[in-house]
């Protein structure tokens, strides 16, 4: 069965509310999967100079199950619905990935939330950070767990509303050449104005290179295409854009997923990445200097 991926992000204010210096934890694993499947979870954890106890709850829906992976030197408990990780002390290094698999239950079906909860010490004060965010689809046998693609008919780029935050990616196509894939990010910042961070699951079988980045700084690691910028720019609605490049041959176009996080009025907000089939509607009746020529 062909899975795709939910990559999350949860950030928290560590120290002086600079994106750069905060704990950082990633939940990577299948969105949609079918009753009685199994599959992995990925929790990589960016732990910046944390040393001492930590520990990683994460509560099940009644049936799943969960089985101990890549521990990465944590106690593994399962319990009551419940997984706990606990560190009597942290990994030396500072970003570290750790796995474990989870059974679904064969009778369920439908929307479930899993959430997590990640705490630590630090200067003898306990911090947390949450992932109240995680869910995941289940789908009976034989059912499609495939994304249906949004159409552009009823999406405006810019928004008519220049306050929304918005984040569209137009369908990725094959380059000129036929040797890369591009892939376009249309972003609206709306009221948006200070730090901000997109990521992109890619599936496995590609790599991926920058071609504009609106002066973000761009990473791709371990199949996490990253954005960040320390402040947005000051036009309101541009374009980010990146290649994808087969390891092998590929003719199929991969189904990509993706979050847009900012902070506003001191808070973090994420909103999902919307990709539409083809050029969307502009809302503007006369020229708009700040929105590029992103089909070009």
């Amino acid at each position: 069965m062909r899975v795709f991926s939910l990559s999350v992000i949860i950030l928290i204010n560590l120290f002086f509310g600079s994106l750069k210096s905060q704990v950082q934890v990633y939940a990577n694993f299948p969105h949609t999967v079918h009753a009685g499947e199994r599959f992995t979870v990925e929790l990589t954890i960016d732990k910046k100079s944390l040393m001492h106890y930590a520990e990683f709850k994460q509560q099940l829906p009644k049936g799943f199950m969960a089985f101990e992976g890549i521990s990465q030197s944590a106690d593994f408990y399962f319990s009551n619905g419940q997984i706990k990780l606990v560190w009597l002390r942290l990994p030396r290094q500072g970003k570290f990935t750790l796995m474990y698999d989870i059974v679904v239950s064969k009778t369920a079906k439908g929307i479930y939330k899993i959430p997590g909860q990640f705490t630590y010490i630090f200067n003898n004060q306990r911090g947390n950070v949450f992932l109240n965010n995680l869910q995941i689809r289940v789908v009976g046998e034989g059912e499609s767990t495939g994304i249906t693609q949004i159409s552009s008919e009823n999406i405006n780029f810019p928004p008519k509303d220049k306050n929304i935050v918005q984040c569209l990616r137009l369908k990725p196509y094959y380059s000129k050449d036929q040797k890369s894939i591009i892939v376009k990010l249309l972003l609206s910042r709306g009221l948006a104005t200070s730090a901000a961070r997109i990521e992109e699951q890619i599936p496995s079988g590609y790599k991926a290179s920058l071609l504009e980045s609106q002066s973000a700084s761009f990473s791709f690691d371990n199949g996490k295409v990253e954005f960040y910028w320390n402040k947005l720019p000051e036009q309101k609605n541009f374009e980010i854009a990146y290649k994808l490049v087969p390891v092998s041959f590929n003719p199929q176009l991969p189904v990509i997923t993706g979050s847009f996080l900012y902070l506003l009025n001191g808070q973090l907000q994420k909103t999902k990445i919307i990709e539409i089939s083809s050029k969307p509607k502009s809302s503007n009746t006369t020229n708009n200097n700040e929105v590029l020529n992103y089909f070009k």
